[in-house]
Protein backbone atom coordinates (compact mmCIF):
# COMPACT_ATOMS: atom_id res chain seq x y z
CA UNK A 1 0.00 0.00 0.00
CA UNK A 2 1.63 3.22 -0.96
CA UNK A 3 0.17 5.73 1.91
CA UNK A 4 -0.67 4.87 5.15
CA UNK A 5 -4.84 5.73 6.46
CA UNK A 6 -5.17 6.76 9.75
CA UNK A 7 -7.86 8.12 12.18
CA UNK A 8 -7.49 11.62 13.11
CA UNK A 9 -8.59 11.67 17.00
CA UNK A 10 -10.65 15.01 17.74
CA UNK A 11 -11.69 14.63 21.33
CA UNK A 12 -10.91 12.63 24.73
CA UNK A 13 -7.12 11.52 26.10
CA UNK A 14 -6.21 10.44 22.60
CA UNK A 15 -7.45 14.14 20.62
CA UNK A 16 -4.54 15.45 18.36
CA UNK A 17 -2.77 12.36 17.86
CA UNK A 18 -3.16 10.40 14.40
CA UNK A 19 -3.96 6.55 14.53
CA UNK A 20 -2.53 4.70 11.86
CA UNK A 21 -3.89 1.63 9.95
CA UNK A 22 -1.37 -0.33 9.66
CA UNK A 23 -2.42 -3.43 10.70
CA UNK A 24 -5.68 -6.01 10.04
CA UNK A 25 -7.88 -6.03 11.51
CA UNK A 26 -7.49 -3.03 12.98
CA UNK A 27 -9.76 -3.40 16.66
CA UNK A 28 -11.63 -0.64 18.43
CA UNK A 29 -12.61 -1.29 22.26
CA UNK A 30 -12.45 -1.22 26.00
CA UNK A 31 -10.53 -4.37 25.75
CA UNK A 32 -6.45 -4.07 26.48
CA UNK A 33 -5.81 -6.35 23.82
CA UNK A 34 -7.99 -3.70 20.91
CA UNK A 35 -5.36 -1.71 18.31
CA UNK A 36 -7.00 1.62 19.67
CA UNK A 37 -7.99 1.17 23.13
CA UNK A 38 -10.67 3.42 24.65
CA UNK A 39 -11.03 3.12 28.38
CA UNK A 40 -14.79 3.99 28.88
CA UNK A 41 -17.71 2.23 30.37
CA UNK A 42 -19.41 3.39 27.44
CA UNK A 43 -17.75 1.50 24.92
CA UNK A 44 -17.64 -2.64 24.42
CA UNK A 45 -14.99 -4.52 25.34
CA UNK A 46 -14.33 -5.05 20.96
CA UNK A 47 -16.55 -2.34 19.62
CA UNK A 48 -15.78 -1.97 16.11
CA UNK A 49 -13.12 -2.88 13.50
CA UNK A 50 -11.38 -2.06 10.64
CA UNK A 51 -10.51 -4.42 7.72
CA UNK A 52 -8.98 -3.46 4.16
CA UNK A 53 -10.99 -4.67 0.71
CA UNK A 54 -7.38 -3.81 -2.13
CA UNK A 55 -7.01 0.12 -1.32
CA UNK A 56 -10.27 0.52 0.76
CA UNK A 57 -10.66 0.33 4.57
CA UNK A 58 -14.01 -1.28 5.54
CA UNK A 59 -15.97 -0.69 8.91
CA UNK A 60 -18.27 -2.55 11.27
CA UNK A 61 -19.51 -2.74 14.33
CA UNK A 62 -18.98 -5.32 16.25
CA UNK A 63 -22.34 -5.51 17.96
CA UNK A 64 -21.85 -2.84 20.55
CA UNK A 65 -24.09 -1.70 22.66
CA UNK A 66 -23.74 1.80 22.15
CA UNK A 67 -22.91 1.81 18.55
CA UNK A 68 -20.71 2.79 15.78
CA UNK A 69 -21.75 6.13 14.02
CA UNK A 70 -20.56 7.43 10.55
CA UNK A 71 -21.15 10.91 9.83
CA UNK A 72 -24.12 10.60 12.19
CA UNK A 73 -26.04 7.65 10.96
CA UNK A 74 -25.55 4.24 13.02
CA UNK A 75 -23.67 1.18 11.42
CA UNK A 76 -26.20 -1.45 11.60
CA UNK A 77 -24.28 -4.49 13.91
CA UNK A 78 -22.20 -6.13 11.14
CA UNK A 79 -22.90 -3.91 8.70
CA UNK A 80 -19.72 -3.19 6.71
CA UNK A 81 -19.10 0.16 5.77
CA UNK A 82 -16.28 1.75 3.24
CA UNK A 83 -14.53 4.95 4.44
CA UNK A 84 -14.15 7.68 2.58
CA UNK A 85 -11.48 10.59 3.29
CA UNK A 86 -13.32 12.97 5.80
CA UNK A 87 -15.49 10.76 7.24
CA UNK A 88 -16.39 11.41 10.80
CA UNK A 89 -16.96 8.08 12.96
CA UNK A 90 -18.10 8.33 16.39
CA UNK A 91 -17.45 5.45 18.55
CA UNK A 92 -20.28 4.90 20.98
CA UNK A 93 -20.39 8.58 23.04
CA UNK A 94 -16.97 8.29 23.84
CA UNK A 95 -14.69 9.27 20.54
CA UNK A 96 -14.85 10.97 16.89
CA UNK A 97 -11.92 10.45 14.84
CA UNK A 98 -11.68 11.65 11.29
CA UNK A 99 -10.95 9.14 8.25
CA UNK A 100 -7.61 10.65 6.67
CA UNK A 101 -7.07 8.68 3.12
CA UNK A 102 -4.40 9.90 1.24
CA UNK A 103 -5.24 7.38 -1.56
CA UNK A 104 -8.13 8.99 -1.96
CA UNK A 105 -7.08 12.75 -1.37
CA UNK A 106 -4.21 12.42 -3.86
CA UNK A 107 -6.25 11.56 -7.05
CA UNK A 108 -7.21 15.49 -6.93
CA UNK A 109 -5.19 17.62 -9.33
CA UNK A 110 -4.64 21.39 -7.82
CA UNK A 111 -3.36 22.87 -10.50
CA UNK A 112 -4.82 21.14 -13.85
CA UNK A 113 -8.47 21.46 -12.18
CA UNK A 114 -10.99 22.31 -14.85
CA UNK A 115 -13.44 24.72 -14.87
CA UNK A 116 -14.82 24.99 -12.34
CA UNK A 117 -12.24 25.11 -9.63
CA UNK A 118 -9.38 26.99 -7.91
CA UNK A 119 -5.94 27.30 -10.06
CA UNK A 120 -2.93 28.86 -9.56
CA UNK A 121 -0.35 30.68 -11.46
CA UNK A 122 2.52 31.22 -9.08
CA UNK A 123 4.83 32.97 -11.78
CA UNK A 124 2.03 36.21 -11.88
CA UNK A 125 1.06 35.19 -8.46
CA UNK A 126 -2.79 34.84 -9.40
CA UNK A 127 -5.81 32.91 -8.15
CA UNK A 128 -8.39 32.27 -10.68
CA UNK A 129 -11.80 30.54 -9.55
CA UNK A 130 -14.12 28.97 -12.53
CA UNK A 131 -11.53 30.70 -14.70
CA UNK A 132 -12.55 33.88 -13.13
CA UNK A 133 -8.95 35.98 -11.52
CA UNK A 134 -9.39 37.04 -8.16
CA UNK A 135 -10.27 40.82 -8.57
CA UNK A 136 -8.72 42.70 -6.35
CA UNK A 137 -5.83 39.75 -6.12
CA UNK A 138 -4.85 38.36 -2.81
CA UNK A 139 -2.35 39.66 -0.41
CA UNK A 140 1.16 38.52 -0.33
CA UNK A 141 0.58 37.03 2.58
CA UNK A 142 -2.25 35.24 1.55
CA UNK A 143 -0.69 34.23 -2.16
CA UNK A 144 1.89 32.62 -0.04
CA UNK A 145 -0.67 30.81 2.10
CA UNK A 146 -3.37 28.85 -0.94
CA UNK A 147 0.23 28.53 -2.56
CA UNK A 148 1.78 26.39 0.19
CA UNK A 149 -1.87 24.58 0.52
CA UNK A 150 -2.10 23.78 -3.35
CA UNK A 151 1.41 22.39 -2.87
CA UNK A 152 0.67 20.16 -1.01
CA UNK A 153 -3.11 19.03 -1.78
CA UNK A 154 -4.36 16.08 -0.45
CA UNK A 155 -2.36 16.04 2.68
CA UNK A 156 -2.66 18.18 5.83
CA UNK A 157 -0.56 21.44 6.19
CA UNK A 158 0.19 22.00 9.97
CA UNK A 159 0.16 25.40 11.45
CA UNK A 160 3.80 25.22 11.98
CA UNK A 161 4.44 24.86 8.31
CA UNK A 162 2.44 27.56 7.51
CA UNK A 163 3.85 30.05 9.76
CA UNK A 164 7.58 28.68 8.46
CA UNK A 165 6.32 29.35 4.99
CA UNK A 166 4.73 32.37 4.96
CA UNK A 167 6.17 34.89 7.72
CA UNK A 168 9.70 33.08 8.14
CA UNK A 169 11.46 30.27 10.43
CA UNK A 170 12.54 33.21 13.00
CA UNK A 171 9.11 35.18 12.81
CA UNK A 172 7.53 34.72 16.05
CA UNK A 173 3.65 34.26 14.97
CA UNK A 174 0.60 34.38 17.50
CA UNK A 175 -2.13 31.84 16.73
CA UNK A 176 -4.60 35.09 16.16
CA UNK A 177 -2.27 36.22 13.57
CA UNK A 178 -2.63 33.07 11.47
CA UNK A 179 -6.19 32.62 12.37
CA UNK A 180 -6.82 35.88 11.00
CA UNK A 181 -4.96 35.39 8.14
CA UNK A 182 -6.76 31.80 6.61
CA UNK A 183 -9.81 33.51 7.89
CA UNK A 184 -9.24 36.49 5.29
CA UNK A 185 -8.20 33.84 2.75
CA UNK A 186 -11.32 31.78 2.91
CA UNK A 187 -13.56 34.82 2.99
CA UNK A 188 -11.87 35.68 -0.59
CA UNK A 189 -12.63 32.32 -1.84
CA UNK A 190 -16.19 31.77 -0.75
CA UNK A 191 -17.31 35.06 -1.62
CA UNK A 192 -15.60 33.76 -5.32
CA UNK A 193 -17.48 30.04 -5.04
CA UNK A 194 -20.00 29.95 -2.25
CA UNK A 195 -20.90 26.53 -3.13
CA UNK A 196 -17.31 25.14 -2.06
CA UNK A 197 -15.24 25.47 0.53
CA UNK A 198 -11.42 24.65 -0.81
CA UNK A 199 -9.76 25.37 2.64
CA UNK A 200 -10.54 22.24 5.34
CA UNK A 201 -9.57 22.55 8.71
CA UNK A 202 -8.73 19.33 10.37
CA UNK A 203 -9.22 20.43 14.30
CA UNK A 204 -5.88 19.89 16.07
CA UNK A 205 -3.39 19.22 13.04
CA UNK A 206 -3.90 22.29 10.41
CA UNK A 207 -4.86 22.83 7.30
CA UNK A 208 -5.67 20.66 3.94
CA UNK A 209 -6.50 22.11 0.58
CA UNK A 210 -9.78 20.83 -1.64
CA UNK A 211 -10.19 21.59 -5.17
CA UNK A 212 -13.80 20.59 -7.11
CA UNK A 213 -13.39 17.55 -8.91
CA UNK A 214 -13.15 17.83 -12.39
CA UNK A 215 -15.75 17.61 -14.74
CA UNK A 216 -16.34 16.34 -17.86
Amino acid sequence: MPSIQRFLVQNGEHAGKAIELSAFPFTIGRARECDLVLDDTGMSRLHAQCDIDHLNILIEDMGSTNGTFVNGRRLESGEQYRLRAGDEIRFAHTCIVIFDDPVTTAQIDPVTMSIPGLEIDPDIARVTIAGTPLDPPLSPHQFMLINLLVDNAGRIVTRDEVCEYVWGPDEEVSDQTLDALVSRLRKRLIDADPEHDYIVTRRGFGLMFQNRKRSF
